[in-house]
């Protein structure tokens, strides 16, 4: 690969925090000069003398990526990987922010009919448009090479539709060696956590890393207490939101969940309400902070500039019950339903999935985890050791269950009221009341 793995972490340092103010649209041909050269002269020089050709037009693919921060960059990865594999192929890249801009640019594709070829989004998308008849089953062989606990976030009706490729996983991030200097432990309990909390304040110590200048990042904070106190127990539990069977006014579950956010606040930063992400990681990777709920894409900065810092993962503690991490499938590839280039894009896909050295460095670069059959990890994250005992207890729960009752745009307006009221400019029964109001929202609506 010509771009090494540092000059891309500095485009990741430049992008963290801003991705949403990208929106480009880039043509990349996959070739080469020489081919090109070749291809338009139309001359193949044989042993029989000189044999004319046609001239061979480039096969173009449109591809609309949604892309979290720490995404951005692999579409080189793939350009250049491409041009290897596949020299008579370019890919047509339209990158937004998947928090902010995937879902109304895919549904302005869909209202138009002009779908593009391959989506990039999340396991989740899967179940939100499958339903709009815009997306095309995935071939076998491409869905073999998945992991099984990944299929099943792309399945619809027993067919897959979309190809998962790397997974991140969601909980309290915190510092291990403050919390051996305190002779502190994971807390399991919403007591403990209480315990935990004032032990740090008694000695001077912030508890919690935040930031709330983003609505993406109270909307995932929220959906992490939600997948333990509500989805864990009652799966359909947005179906029955939408059927006027459980609101979240009066839910006293969902009342303790927004609160669990005030208290977060409470207990970081006084400038935690001003912050933004790329901040926040900075502070908690120099040790201003014990505990940070996020996912492991903060582990990209954590790794990098909290070199000497040990750092754990443990689920934030439920209301009732034993906590578990959650597993969000990320980066997922879908196609259209009407591509002339299907069968193109699936061998495509197959090739993608069975690299293994691209696979390591897209896993290296955004500090994910395989779902991959044959891939194995490329770095060892500091968390990796609890994430993997977590898996071995059977505590882990895939987020794409609550996130496909609630899609994203419902989560992230729902979290814009909540920083509302966070910042005290509306009551917390306003709040739910506005949930309640826009049920019909929770889940996507064709334009």
């Amino acid at each position: 690969m010509k771009r090494t793995y540092e000059k891309r972490m500095k485009r990741r340092e430049a992008t963290v925090g801003r991705i949403g103010k990208r929106k480009r649209r880039r043509v990349l041909w996959a070739g080469n000069k020489l081919l090109g050269t070749v291809l338009a002269a139309g001359i193949v020089l044989t042993g029989c003398g000189q044999e004319a050709v046609e001239e061979r037009e480039p096969e173009t693919i449109t591809v609309l990526a949604g892309q979290s921060t720490s995404d951005a960059g692999i579409e080189d990865m793939i350009d250049e990987w491409l041009l290897e594999k596949f020299p008579n192929v370019r890919l047509e890249w339209e990158c937004v922010d998947w928090g902010d801009g995937f879902n109304a640019k895919i549904q302005g594709h869909f209202a138009a009919g002009d779908v593009p070829d391959l989506m990039i989004g999340k396991a989740q998308d899967v179940k939100t448009y499958a339903k709009t008849g815009n997306l095309g089953v995935i071939e076998e062989r491409c869905s073999q090479k998945i992991e099984e606990e990944a299929l099943e976030a792309v399945m619809v009706n027993g067919e897959v539709y979309g190809v998962p490729y790397n997974a991140w996983y969601q909980g309290v991030i915190y510092n291990k060696d403050i919390f051996r200097r305190l002779e502190l432990e994971p807390p399991e309990t919403e007591e403990e956590m209480k315990a935990v909390i004032q032990c740090l304040k008694d000695h001077d110590i912030v508890p919690f890393a935040s930031h709330f200048q983003e609505h993406w990042k109270v909307a995932n904070m929220t959906m992490q207490y939600l997948m333990n106190d509500i989805f864990c127990e009652i799966p359909d539990w947005g179906d029955q939101f939408r059927e006027g069977k459980q609101d979240f006014g009066g839910n006293e579950q969902i009342r303790h969940c927004l609160e669990n956010n005030k208290m977060i606040l409470e207990n970081s930063w006084e400038d935690a309400l001003q912050l933004e992400q790329f901040e926040s990681d900075s502070r908690f990777t120099q040790g201003e902070a014990a505990m940070y709920l996020t996912g492991s894409w903060s582990m990209q900065f954590a790794n990098q500039y909290g070199k000497d810092i040990d750092f754990g993962i443990f689920p934030y503690p439920a209301k009732q019950g034993a906590s578990k991490l959650l597993r969000e499938t990320n980066l997922t590839f879908m196609k259209s339903a009407d591509t002339q280039y299907g069968e193109l894009i699936d061998d495509i896909l197959y090739a993608l999935l069975d690299d293994q050295k691209l696979g390591q460095e897209i896993l290296g670069f955004t500090q994910s985890s395989s779902v991959i059959k044959g891939i194995p990890p490329a770095y060892h994250s500091k968390i990796q050791q609890d994430i993997d005992w977590y898996e071995a207890q059977g505590r882990v729960l895939d987020v794409s269950g609550g996130n496909s009752q609630l899609i994203w745009d419902f989560q992230n307006s729902f979290a814009a009221q909540q920083i509302d009221w966070l910042k005290k400019e509306k009551t917390l029964e306003e709040v739910l009341d506005y949930a309640d109001r826009n049920r019909k929202y929770s889940s996507y609506l064709p334009e």
